[in-house]
């Protein structure tokens, strides 16, 4: 997830220590470590710069907001290597405390003088079904595979293209291709594809929350008669939330489901509630999570297993199986995940 190059600072860290001067306040310990790279303006652009990489610049909001604050830490405490960037970022965590980091990144933030933008400690890890609160650009790939006592086999696979708009908009795409097998006969094409769009209403980064508020439409582009689509278009507006519990990430989705062909008697309400943990600070940890699943009368519980698979955090993977709660002897135990690419976001690891 982390695709900015911080500052070298070691040279001047090693002077000033070396003189027992060592800064405490945040905008002292800017000017001491990072300027010699950023400036003091934080831009970036110095008349001799002391590295080949070229440094992030912390005024650019969409760039300097986007990644969790646990990330920024991960590189200042173990280096850029430590996430797949420079070696020319060194590690500090033995020079540095966690509270001064933690003070060194919130006045970093400041750099960003526009309002509006959500703050990266509110972009949680992803779960399999729960819609994320905040804005990314991902490009997704989701598959599932069930195999009922009814006879019944179905295959899934979506394509999702997601955009972020601005400081807090978001627009996606989603393709499915469905497979349905019954009887000794297979049908297979496109399902019902999606538009939607979302926007972060409120976010609070003392406490950790973010609320978005957001619209899916299906179109009726699968064939009903297959069972491939719904038949009519549905709307499903929602509401995502998204927190911290101690370590816990705790994410929400209340919504709708309303088919275009009788909006009031048949709409349904929906539920997904998440709860996941990272097993460390590094962006290859793997995540645990526990989804609860709902929609109407029908229950389910999905556990599953997040994994990033690039120390730039850009490509991951999650796995899991989903349990019905209700209605068992007509629903049936679903193997789902996706794998998730960060398009915007460097894949490997820089080299240097």
């Amino acid at each position: 997830m982390f695709s900015v190059r911080l500052c070298l600072f070691g040279l001047v860290w090693a002077t000033v220590a070396t003189a027992g001067q060592i800064p405490t306040e945040p905008d002292a310990m800017f000017d001491a470590f990072c300027a010699v790279c950023h400036g003091e303006d934080g831009r970036g652009q110095v008349e001799n710069p002391a590295i080949d990489s070229e440094p992030m610049d912390f005024t650019d909001c969409a760039v300097a907001t986007p990644e969790p604050d646990a990330d920024w830490q991960l590189v200042i405490t173990h280096g850029g290597l430590a996430a797949g960037l420079s070696s020319e970022m060194p590690s500090y965590g033995d020079a540095l405390t966690d509270g001064q980091i933690q003070a060194l990144i919130g006045y970093i933030r400041g750099f960003c003088a526009e309002p509006g933008w959500p703050i990266g400690t509110l972009n949680f890890p992803r779960a399999i079904f729960t819609e994320k609160a905040f804005p990314e650009n991902e490009f997704l790939l989701l598959p599932e595979f069930s195999d009922g006592a009814d006879g019944v086999t179905r295959f899934g696979l979506r394509a999702i293209y997601e955009r972020r708009l601005g400081r807090r908009g978001h627009v996606e795409l989603r393709v499915p291709v469905e497979s349905v097998s019954a009887a000794g006969e297979r049908r297979s094409g496109l399902g019902d594809v999606k538009l939607a769009g979302k926007y972060v209403v409120n976010t609070d980064r003392a406490m950790t929350r973010i609320t978005t508020v957001g619209l899916e439409v299906s179109l009726p582009t699968g064939d009903e008669d297959d069972g491939l689509g719904h038949g009519t278009a549905v709307f499903e507006p929602y509401l995502a939330f998204g927190t911290t519990l101690g370590d816990l990430y705790l994410q929400t989705q209340l919504k709708v489901e309303s088919p275009a062909s009788d909006p009031v008697s048949d709409a349904e309400l929906g539920y997904n509630v998440y709860v996941g943990f990272d097993l460390s600070e590094f962006l290859t940890t793997w995540t645990l999570g526990l989804e609860l699943n709902g929609v109407a009368r029908d229950l389910a519980l999905t556990p599953q297993l997040r994994k990033g698979l690039t120390r730039t955090g850009a490509i991951a993977v999650a796995s899991g199986v989903q349990f019905p709660l209700t209605n068992r002897d007509v629903r049936r135990v679903r193997w789902v995940g996706y794998f998730l690419w960060e398009y915007l976001d460097p894949v490997f690891a820089v080299k240097n």
